[in-house]
């Protein structure tokens, strides 16, 4: 047993000696849990949707509806949005939904005739979608016992009374787009990121241990050619592995995208460039591989609650809206979810391309200064 105590007591201050796992041990729990804590406790953002009359005798319809929707439903109601102008207030983001009551006046009911409700669902994220979808047919039922008692009609005739019809129009995706699509393109920017840093710190501290750098420098090659030769090497690796999980999830799992594929691997070969560099810098402040796990709370971990991955941008509190948008994955799932959902082409998703590009230079400035340093 006092073998036992004395490797027990080896292990405790051998821990006590290093600030960095300490820190980690009590602090990345508590940062995690809080930044977890906050996000669920943010307050849902209402959908914005425009409920609209195309004649002046379903205006009764309509009336109706938009009373339901804001008393059982978290609706925000948009009135200045005009028929012409729905698929631009969608586009712009100004609603993310429209109804359009074609038919619905009182003598047309009353002859046994359904009201007519087109639906216009902006598309980009099915559960926005689907969730609106629910709670208007949850409130049918109570829209058709609404229209029934304001006709004043007989026993008889209110059986006439049919419930609305409903079609459905999608600016971007449809209705074959599930969740599993919209969750895709940004899980395959986490996976490319995740992994790409992970195996390049894990592989650039590996060669510094072993002392393969230093043998490097007695070669003839010049410093310059050992970093390039360093990050060329590393990147393909890279690219592969990127590779290899888009054509997974393209091509096994079946994920629906709309965009051109060489899109999809412009944005992911920028991402992977940034991240490689970026596991080349962090792998200079490790000397084991347990000390890059380490960085994986501090950098991966918020990424994954901030970046839009599990919950919109728009529903965190602002706070958190602005540390979300200082994230290089947020705007590579931007850019992918426009390319995959909405088929944007390359050139409209350029502001969230000239973020990637500028965070892969400054990983690039970094890890040549990181390297020069090692080698000099």
């Amino acid at each position: 047993m006092k073998g036992v105590f004395a490797l027990a007591l080896r292990i405790l201050r051998q821990f006590l000696r290093d600030r960095r796992t300490l820190a980690l041990i009590f602090l990345a729990p508590i940062v995690v849990m809080g930044l977890f804590t906050w996000i669920l406790r943010a307050q849902a953002q209402p959908l914005r949707a425009a409920i609209l009359a195309a004649t002046p005798e379903s205006a009764l319809i309509r009336d109706l509806l938009c009373q339901l929707l804001v008393q059982n439903a978290n609706v925000e109601l948009v009135e200045d949005v005009s028929e012409p102008e729905i698929m631009a207030a969608l586009q712009s983001g100004r609603i993310q939904a429209a109804i359009v009551i074609r038919a619905g006046g009182l003598e047309e009911l009353k002859q046994g005739r359904r009201a007519q409700l087109e639906v216009v669902l902006e598309g980009s994220d099915p559960m926005t979608s689907r969730d609106f979808l629910r709670e208007l047919q949850r409130i049918q039922r109570p829209l058709l016992d609404a229209m029934r008692s304001l006709l004043f009609l007989s026993d008889e005739d209110v059986e006439l009374i049919l419930p609305p019809n409903l079609s459905f129009q999608f600016l971007y995706g449809g209705a074959e787009f599930t969740e599993t699509d919209y969750l895709a393109p940004p899980a395959i920017a986490f996976m490319a990121f995740f992994f790409v840093f992970l195996l390049t710190a894990v592989s650039f501290l590996r060669e510094r241990a072993q002392g393969t750098m230093e043998r490097l420098m007695a070669s003839p090659l010049s410093r310059f050619q050992i970093i390039a030769g360093y990050f060329f090497g590393l990147l393909l690796f890279a690219l592969a592995q990127t590779g290899v999980i888009l054509f997974f999830v393209l091509y096994i799992l079946k994920i629906h995208y709309l965009g051109h594929l060489s899109s999809i691997l412009m944005v992911e070969l920028i991402l992977v460039i940034g991240a490689s560099n970026m596991g080349i810098l962090f792998s200079s402040f490790a000397k084991n591989e347990f000390q890059v796990a380490q960085f994986i709370p501090l950098v991966i971990v918020p990424q994954v609650f901030l970046s839009g991955i599990l919950w919109s941008i728009e529903s965190m509190p602002k706070l958190l809206q602005y540390l979300a948008y200082a994230l290089p994955l947020t705007y590579a799932n931007l850019a992918l979810r426009a390319l995959m959902i909405k088929g944007f082409s390359l050139d409209q998703v350029l502001p969230e391309l000239g973020v990637l590009v500028g965070f892969a230079l400054l990983m690039i400035a970094g890890s040549i200064f990181t390297m020069r340093r090692s080698l000099y």
